[in-house]
């Protein structure tokens, strides 16, 4: 399972990404790309739902 981390780029199933502004106590906090108010889901969930974008694998390497 790939952690999340502040700064690292998701997109769920239909493609909008959102941007990780926290992850912390199983929790990970995020804002979506044109949305300017924080949501919050399980660490699990939010695997689930979110793919790292190639961008931050990019960096990865």
């Amino acid at each position: 399972m790939c952690e999340p981390k502040i700064n690292d780029r998701w997109k769920d199933r239909r493609g909008e990404i959102v941007t990780v502004t926290a992850a912390a106590f199983n929790r990970v906090t995020f804002v979506r790309d044109g949305y300017e108010y924080p949501c919050s889901y399980p660490l699990v969930r939010f695997v689930k739902e979110f793919s790292l974008t190639r961008e931050n694998n990019a960096d990865a390497k």
